[in-house]
């Protein structure tokens, strides 16, 4: 349909908004209560516009002006908020006239009557929606005269999240967020007039997702604990990267200041986690600064008994190089934990062949991976049945589960237009009732208990499961909504994929029977990108779990075999429980500094990009290995990210050096790089995956109430 907006006309989708209607004419309009992804509200009235429509007469025909023959306008007797004003065919929107902008300032004013103005210290400042929405729209001046209203600041909501309620503008958009994307009301407006306040529950912000709040606050009220008074924004190098601690790869963005990481906020990627992050990933990166090693280590007097001394990496190599001068290359392994880059297991899996040995590992890692493809994160949304089989959704892969919880919305999604997603979507009312009955979760540990009711069970072993994928009667119901659906998607969680191949092998004949898809939540961040590759054990004694080697080099591990008395190099950022048992300290960088290439458990891969950091001596696992190179006289195939990206060029014609934003789906078949899983190896993963990682506890103070109920059982 045809929109004239100040005089310019755009054709825009039916059921757009006046305000992506004037954003789509490349013009602007202020808005605080507005933001994509959450229903629009009219709450804050800045966007105010002048707006008049054509209208029909008796005979269905369009009503004409008699002095220009063109259909007449009926303009609205006042301003209209845009974000809740439907565009329609032939409407005419004014953004610029000297009313709309007095209408506007008088708003800013209102807004700005209570405000504390400590803009100094405040730490929004320099980021504030309301500071430049102030100065574009203000009379740049106050008329208030009197004690501006006083309530509590510096209110802890929870250990991460701080509210100052003098700074709160009533724009609601943290009590919707929680309302419309995790479906937990924890927030809500409390009085009435100048006296309302927002707070929680007694229980403070009991979700996995409550950081986001600080994100779309437009104003200082709601801060991040873990970063507040650590720098001002515009003191901050921001890098556009991707978390990797867990495998849905969210887009984030790392604000580093004076070589130290402060900050992760969250970054827009419609495909994946929108502009959401889980608590463990935003506020979980402390721990890198806490007594960090960025330096080599050898043992003083050579023997592991000795203290730790800081060494240079000549006098490492050089220690290396005597040790492993003692031992053939075909007994040297080579063990990394799963979060490694592609390009990193790339060149681990070329020098484990250069090496000629066998023991090569990466955990963790199930004993085998699905050839299925697996579905989208906004395939899983847009299903209209999930079936998740030994899945905690909440903590393997976070987001995933807003996912779900959107699936169970209708699979509603905001348009996205040239500008970018919607700022008010229309379609997206404030509150929907979820469909339940969508989602079946069979599990013993997801607190994600939502479908009918007894079809949750408890896994024992894998005789209920067994029970289940061999079409029990006793499972009727889940069978009749399979066939029913039209996008059926089951998901499968650690407590299935650690049960073995001959269980997935059920799995996929289940899907394949019902014509769904299935998603394997993979057992660590890169899981899904290296089961391509060749770096699973291929003998007796050369897994991770055996380690019957004369060498080791151990990489971001935190525990290797007790039994294990071979020459132990430990590559790692932390003198970890691995790290005290060995002869040679090898700083590593992590995944906030590293560059290359990340897949996600839809197989999409992404890119990291290296953090303003500073990690001293410290190198990733391409720069051991071309230290170990060194040290036994033999050049690495990949000694670096192009050369490594190069090879992928030929493998899957692909430039990972130049993905777009939102990353790409990569498709594997036709390739040779899938890798040969050992029946040696059939159990090599079984814990669940959590959000809050065991790492990310290093240092901190305060134990947030989630990972305290993982790890030290509760409150006590």
């Amino acid at each position: 349909m045809k929109v004239t907006v100040d005089g310019r006309t755009i054709e825009v989708p039916t059921g757009t908004s006046a305000i992506d209607a004037v954003f789509a004419a490349g013009l602007d309009v202020p808005y605080f209560c507005s933001q994509p992804y959450l229903s629009p509200i009219g709450a804050c009235r800045m966007c105010l516009v002048e707006a008049g429509s054509p209208r029909k007469g008796p005979d269905g025909t369009l009503i004409l002006d008699e002095k220009t023959g063109q259909p007449k306008i009926f303009w609205f007797p006042k301003p209209q908020a845009s974000c809740t004003l439907m565009a329609s065919e032939g409407m005419v929107i004014v953004s610029q006239s000297a009313s709309v902008k007095k209408a506007q300032a008088g708003m800013m004013e209102f807004t700005l009557i209570n405000h504390p103005l400590d803009c100094p210290t405040c730490d929004k400042g320099g980021a504030c929606e309301l500071q430049d929405r102030a100065y574009e729209y203000g009379y740049g001046d106050s008329r208030f005269e009197f004690d501006r209203r006083h309530a509590d600041k510096h209110y802890n909501l929870s250990e991460n999240v701080v509210l100052d309620q003098e700074r709160c503008i009533h724009c609601k958009r943290c009590v919707r967020y929680f309302e419309e994307v995790p479906g937990e009301e924890v927030l809500d407006f409390i009085e009435r007039g100048s006296y309302t306040f927002i707070d929680s529950a007694e229980e403070g912000l009991p979700s996995n997702f409550s950081g986001n709040i600080t994100d779309i606050c437009p104003v200082g009220a709601l801060l991040d604990n873990v970063s507040r008074f650590r720098g001002r924004n515009w003191e901050y190098d921001h890098t556009a990267t991707v978390c990797t601690a867990c495998s849905v790869g969210c887009s984030i963005t790392v604000d580093a200041r004076n070589g130290q990481l402060e900050r992760i906020q969250g970054r827009e990627n419609y495909q994946v986690n929108q502009t959401w992050l889980c608590d463990g990933g935003r506020f979980g990166h402390t721990w890198l600064r806490h007594e960090r090693i960025t330096t080599p280590m050898i043992r003083e007097g050579g023997t592991r008994a000795g203290a730790w001394v800081p060494a240079t990496w000549d006098e490492a190599i050089r220690l290396i190089r005597g040790k492993l001068g003692e031992i053939s290359s075909k007994n040297i392994g080579l063990y990394s934990h799963a979060d490694i880059t592609l390009e990193e297991g790339l060149a681990l899996e070329r020098f484990a062949a250069q090496l000629g040995t066998d023991s090569v590992d990466h955990a963790p890692r199930y004993s085998s991976a699905s050839t299925l493809v697996p579905p989208t994160l906004l395939e899983v949304s847009q299903a209209d049945f999930v079936l998740v089989l030994g899945a905690d959704v909440h903590e393997e892969a976070p987001v995933l589960a807003l996912r779900l919880e959107e699936m169970l919305k209708g699979g509603l999604l905001p348009a996205r237009y040239e500008h970018g997603t919607a700022i008010a979507d229309l379609r997206m009312p404030e509150r929907v009732v979820r469909q339940r009955h969508k989602l079946v979760v069979f599990s013993s540990k997801s607190n994600l208990l939502h479908g009918k009711a007894g079809l949750a069970a408890e896994i024992s072993g894998a005789s209920a499961l067994h029970d289940l994928l061999a079409g029990s009667a006793a499972f009727a119901d889940i069978f009749k909504s399979l066939e029913a659906a039209q996008k059926p998607i089951v998901i499968l969680g650690a407590e299935v994929a650690c049960l073995g191949r001959a269980v997935l092998q059920e799995a996929e004949t289940l899907v394949q029977k019902y014509n769904a898809k299935l998603l394997v939540l993979p057992a660590a961040s890169n899981s899904s990108g290296l089961s391509h590759l060749q770096l699973v054990p291929r003998g007796k004694g050369s897994s991770l779990q055996a380690m019957q080697v004369g060498a080791a080099l151990v990489s971001r591990l935190e525990q290797v075999p007790a039994d294990f008395a071979g020459f132990l190099m430990v590559h790692d950022t932390h003198l970890t429980e691995a790290a005290t048992r060995a002869d040679v300290f090898l700083p590593a960088v992590s995944s906030y500094e590293k560059r290359g290439t990340f897949i996600n458990l839809e197989g999409r891969a992404l890119t990291l990009r290296g953090a303003a950091i500073d990690a001293g001596e410290s190198v990733d696992l391409m720069g051991v290995i071309g230290a170990l190179g060194d040290a036994l006289n033999l050049k690495p195939e990949i000694r670096g990210v192009r050369s490594a990206q190069r090879e992928f060029q030929k493998r899957l014609n692909i430039d990972l050096s130049s993905l777009p934003d939102e990353g790409q789906i990569i498709n594997w078949s036709g390739t040779s790089s899938a890798a040969t899983f050992s029946a040696a190896t059939s159990s090599v993963h079984s814990s669940v995956t959590t959000m809050w990682k065991p790492n990310m506890l290093r240092g901190k103070n305060v134990v947030p109430q989630q990972a305290r109920e993982l790890f030290v059982g509760g409150d006590d």
